[in-house]
């Protein structure tokens, strides 16, 4: 009792963002589920056209990119009319992103070295330095190497490079919001159209996700930040937390039944609209508010998910207990509950501390005072 009354309460970083918290949540818990269902696929049924047909979880990730760019939009839109503006934004962003990145980091190396020491490895990342370099300075997006630790990074490195190119997003929307809207139609069409060139409209299709990772946020990050430059417009759709209902219900129906994820990826964008909407109307029901803050840990569980579902799932599960039902299912209920216990932990008692030393850190005047952003 006395335990559980000492651990810090997760709590909303702001009361105008519930719904994007909430939503935030399931597509961390998309992702988890993503890179862990394999485990319960029976071994005789084709595992390959199971990851070609559960392929569009991964548009969980474009889920992200979409609020990242409006809550970034939300705090950032009024400081970057100078330089120490946009060095202390950056520096902000670091302080968010670089202490879990490198600690994970470095744990997927160690856990790496120890397969490849006891053979159980057959698609190993590589050791090269240089590409531990370009992880670690989160450089993987754009320059590749063969497979990078903890290859899930990649979308952070694709944000960062969202963040550096985000005073050119700013400038655009304050001076014109349907343009910059307009952009980011643009950047879709482009990249559809790339993706349509090179694949099709295939069932199921992987075409969406496997285009160049800067190229796959770029249309997501600026569309997130052109909604909240039009928030006046999106504010006016109407009864939004129904539309958002059927839309998460509609695209979780999407991604595990296999369907085209060029249109997945437009439900998506539907999600996060009515999302929005229903954070600018307010009123958000119980039931939002009490799991809008679960929203806290959607960093952590990205970053730790992965090292956890090898140790537990591919190395513990499928190895050692060969894949029984029941087994399974014990094994992946420890899992996920070691990854969200963790994933607390790690937010509270690694990121927050590193976070705060990282931004009070005086590399530039202050530009202004506010308390964390998300």
């Amino acid at each position: 009792m006395g335990l559980t009354i000492k651990l810090p309460r997760l709590r909303p970083a702001s009361d105008e963002l519930l719904h994007l918290d909430l939503m935030r949540f399931i597509a961390a818990s998309g992702i988890v589920f993503h890179h862990s269902h394999e485990f319960f696929t029976p071994v005789a049924k084709n595992l390959f056209l199971v990851r070609e047909q559960w392929a569009g979880l991964a548009l969980f990730v474009d889920l992200f990119f979409v609020i990242s760019g409006y809550v970034i939009a939300h705090i950032y839109h009024d400081r970057m009319n100078s330089f120490s503006g946009y060095g202390t934004f950056l520096q902000r962003r670091v302080g968010r992103l670089v202490p879990l990145h490198w600690l994970t980091l470095l744990l997927s190396i160690s856990m790496w070295s120890t397969f490849v020491l006891l053979n159980t490895s057959t698609q190993t990342p590589s050791f090269r330095p240089k590409c531990i370099v370009e992880t670690a300075l989160l450089l993987h997006s754009f320059l590749s190497c063969g497979i990078h630790f903890n290859s899930l990074t990649w979308s952070i490195s694709a944000e960062m490079v969202m963040y550096v190119a985000f005073p050119v997003f700013a400038i655009i929307g304050t001076r014109s919001a349907q343009l910059l809207l307009s952009v980011g139609i643009a950047f879709l069409i482009a990249m559809m159209t790339v993706a349509v060139s090179q694949h099709g409209w295939k069932w199921p299709g992987s075409s969406w996700i496997d285009l160049s990772p800067v190229l796959r946020a770029l249309p997501s990050f600026v569309f997130g930040a052109a909604l909240f430059y039009n928030r006046s417009v999106v504010s006016r759709l109407p009864l939004p937390g129904s539309i958002l209902v059927v839309a998460i219900s509609g695209l979780i129906a999407a991604m595990v039944f296999g369907v085209s994820q060029l249109l997945t990826l437009l439900i998506v964008y539907a999600v996060a609209v009515a999302a929005i909407a229903a954070d600018l109307q307010g009123s958000p029901i119980t039931a939002v508010r009490r799991l809008a803050p679960l929203g806290q840990l959607t960093y952590s569980i990205y970053m730790w998910h992965m090292i956890l579902v090898l140790i537990f799932l591919n190395v513990f599960g499928s190895k050692l207990l060969h894949g029984h039902m029941l087994t399974a299912a014990i094994v992946a209920s420890a899992c996920y509950l070691c990854i969200f216990t963790i994933s607390y932990f790690s937010f509270f008692f690694i990121e927050t501390p590193a976070r705060r030393w990282i931004d009070g850190i005086k590399l530039f005047k202050p530009a202004f005072i506010a308390s964390m952003p998300p």
